[in-house]
């Protein structure tokens, strides 16, 4: 199971580390905020596994970030609904509490899963997710939240999912906040001719993409995110579309060009 469970988080590393030079450390650390206040971060996480038949084992493992310094309910309320977490309480406790009912409910209906197929070789079938602070600069916090798993079959899965969170206007920030028409038929085209991975382009399932939520950016490009099967096959893994700024200098906000200067 810890195999399982360390080669999916290499995974998940290698999809979220080197955003952006204030990317930090996702537990127990302290994040700056445009150099001057500490933002503090904390973690709770649980793991466990079970042995339902003598071929499968069924993990779970799931950790959350906690943030102390953010007392806006609507704000806690997002940056917890990609983790599929509802709850009044957003203290290390009651979230540690959550976790620990799911990780039960999780392996107690396991032990009641139907495995009459059999398995014809030993193998782990495991659910896993995590959260991670990509950066945190002028009020804007990033992160990610990152989920795989695998429940039999040719393959598992994974996803990535970005959200920006303007904890000066206490918001989450949408593709509209950035550019002033991102609806405009034209940006099917910049996407197409901004593939970090060039060779993804060849399994594409769609003729146009469209801007979509799942973003991040820093001081010069915006890196926009497309999950399996969402624009391209599965083969492709997760595509990321890197537009630099200057490019589209034109297209973005003033009030977005307001935000960013202070990163320069």
């Amino acid at each position: 199971m810890k195999n399982v469970l360390l080669g999916a988080t290499t995974l998940a590393l290698l999809f979220s580390c080197n955003k952006t030079e204030t990317q930090e450390k996702n537990t127990e650390n302290n994040v700056k905020v445009d150099s001057i206040k500490p933002f503090a971060i904390d973690s709770v996480k649980v793991d466990d596994s079970i042995a339902v038949t003598k071929m499968i084992t069924v993990g779970f493992q799931k950790q959350l970030l906690v943030f102390p310094s953010i007392e806006n309910k609507s704000i806690l309320d997002s940056i917890y609904q990609n983790a599929q977490v509802t709850t009044s309480g957003f203290d290390k406790n009651s979230l540690q509490e959550i976790l620990n009912k799911e990780l039960k409910k999780t392996l107690d209906d396991a032990k009641k899963g139907d495995y009459s197929f059999g398995a014809d070789f030993k193998q782990t079938w495991y659910n896993e997710s995590a959260m991670k602070v990509v950066s945190n600069t002028n009020q804007l916090l990033t992160l990610s939240y990152f989920g795989s798993g695998f429940t039999g079959g040719a393959h598992g899965y994974y996803t990535i999912k970005y959200k920006v969170f303007d904890l000066k206007s206490n918001k989450v920030l949408q593709q509209s906040d950035v550019f002033n028409n991102p609806k405009d038929p034209k940006w099917s085209g910049i996407l197409l001719n901004h593939f970090k991975n060039k060779e993804q382009k060849e399994m594409l399932l769609v003729d146009k993409i469209d801007l979509n939520n799942n973003f991040y950016f820093d001081d010069k490009q915006i890196t926009f995110v497309y999950n399996q099967y969402e624009i391209t096959a599965y083969a492709a893994g997760v595509v990321e579309i890197s537009i630099p700024f200057e490019t589209v200098k034109s297209e973005l906000k003033q009030s977005f060009l307001e935000r960013l200067k202070p990163l320069k």
